[in-house]
Formats: structure tokens, C-alpha cells, sequence
């Protein structure tokens, strides 16, 4: 068992590592964009083609590893948009005065009854598709969930014990919300980062496939996956990686988060 136990963290930084490193190092190593080729479409891996062609005659293996960089790019922005909005709305509502607690609660309350895609097609609408908006406006869905968290965390008993005492002590503002309760919000805060990953690249995967987001030709994974879903069975491969790439990138990073909080559960006296 403790041999099983042991080789998980390698299972888990594999899963993460792989898609990770496609992305950062694949367009270096693929080099020049993929532009279309000429080759006939959907071809089946073959010489000159190790994953074969997509449906626009692309080298599939160049478009892989040109697609990592938006969507761990895109996902990552969207998580700190979330994050640099979430957590100081969710420390303010935490706060000693009940009148902020339910002004920034009720409208948090008021964003969250919006679905994503609908809110993603309206900016579309107006002609703002680039992906800088894209990633924005994903960011800005996720505040909600994240300051509800903060706020739940910050009012916990035994944070609000520790917040009383050190504020008796004199302690000011800062010391309590960025030195204290920066390290009680840390392991939920990583968990649901973890989690809320995979609801971020399902959003913007959606997005990009509606056409809100990156254009069709884009190598992005996820519109990669869309773009060849009808070459399934003729083309797997431009299909099947890309989406064990997603996979991995999702699995992976959950299984590291969840093994290093359980690690730190062990530890803590």
C-alpha cells in the first residue's frame, strides 16, 4: 500500500507535466505557425505526418503543439482574474460591517443568476471577440464562486477566534487579512482553483466553439477537438490527443493539488 501511496505524486506530475510542457516548449519546437499545407484533409498518420492531417490538410503533430499555449494561457488568466477580484470582495464581505456583507453578497448573487455562455454571446454581440475579453469576462463569472468561498472561510470559528484576538492585540488591517488569513485561504483557495480549472476550460472550450472566442482555424486543443469531431472515426488522432491532452492537463493538476494538501494535513501538528 505505501509503495502504491508513493508512486502517486509521479502519477500526478506526469498527468500535469506532459501538457504542461507541450505548451510551453511545443511552439519552440514546432516552429513557424501551422498554416495550411496542402495536404489532403483528415489523412491518417503517415510519412510526413506522424498524427496525420486535420480536416484543413494541417500537420496535426505542428497544430499540438501550437495549441497548448492558449489554452493554458487563456485558463490561468481567466483563474487569476477570478482570484485578484473574488478574494477581496469575499475579505470585505467578511468584514465587521453587515451593510457591505449584503451589498457585495446580493450583487455577487445577481452575477451568478447569468449563464456563462449567455453573458460570453451578448459581449460577442457587440463586437468585442477578441481573446482578451474572452478570458475577462470568464474571470469575472468565476468571482462569484470564489468570493463565497473567502467569505465562508474568513467566518469559520476558528478564523474568527484568531481574527478577534490579534485585533484585541492592536494588530492592524493588513497583518490580520494578508499575514493571517492569507495562509488560512491558501489550501481551500489551491482546491478549488484545482477543480474550477476544469469548469474555466470547459467555458472558454465552449466559447471557442460557438465562435465567441478563437477563430476556427486557431490550433488551439479544445477548438482543435470541435473542428475534427466529424473525422472521428476516418482521423482519430486529431481528435483523440488534443483531448487526452486536456485530460491530462485537468486530472493531473487535481491529483497534485489534492496529494500536497493531504501531505500538509499529515505534517501539521
Amino acid at each position: 500500500m505505501s509503495a502504491a501511496r508513493g508512486r502517486r505524486p509521479w502519477i500526478a506530475l506526469a498527468l500535469l507535466g506532459t501538457p504542461v510542457l507541450v505548451a510551453v516548449v511545443g511552439p519552440w519546437a514546432a516552429g513557424g505557425s501551422p498554416s495550411t499545407q496542402g495536404a489532403l484533409p483528415s489523412r491518417p498518420p503517415g510519412d510526413g505526418h506522424p498524427l496525420g492531417t486535420d480536416v484543413l490538410g494541417r500537420d496535426v503533430l505542428r497544430l499540438v503543439l501550437h495549441g497548448g499555449a492558449s489554452v493554458l494561457g487563456s485558463a490561468l488568466g481567466a483563474l487569476l482574474v477570478g482570484a485578484a477580484v473574488g478574494v477581496p470582495l469575499g475579505l470585505l464581505a467578511a468584514g465587521e460591517r453587515r451593510v457591505l456583507d449584503e451589498s457585495v453578497m446580493r450583487g455577487l448573487d445577481l452575477l451568478l443568476a447569468f449563464p456563462g455562455l449567455l453573458v460570453l454571446m451578448t459581449l460577442a454581440a457587440t463586437g468585442h471577440r477578441e481573446w482578451y475579453w474572452l478570458v475577462a469576462v470568464a474571470g469575472v463569472l468565476q468571482v462569484p464562486a470564489v468570493a463565497r468561498l473567502v467569505r465562508g472561510a474568513a467566518l469559520a470559528p476558528s478564523a474568527r477566534t484568531v481574527v478577534e484576538a490579534l485585533r484585541m492585540q492592536g494588530r492592524g488591517w493588513a497583518y490580520v487579512h494578508l499575514r493571517h488569513l492569507a495562509r488560512q485561504l491558501a489550501a481551500p483557495l489551491a482546491t478549488d482553483a484545482a477543480g474550477r480549472f476544469s469548469v474555466v476550460l470547459y467555458l472558454l472550450a465552449s466559447a471557442n466553439f460557438l465562435g465567441l472566442g478563437l477563430p476556427s482555424s486557431s490550433p488551439d486543443w479544445a477548438v482543435l477537438v470541435e473542428r475534427n469531431s466529424d473525422a472521428l472515426f476516418t482521423q482519430p488522432a486529431a481528435v483523440l490527443v488534443p483531448a487526452g491532452l486536456l485530460t491530462c492537463l485537468c486530472v493531473g493538476g487535481n491529483l497534485l493539488v489534492d496529494r500536497a494538501l493531504a501531505r500538509r494535513r499529515e505534517v501539521r501538528p
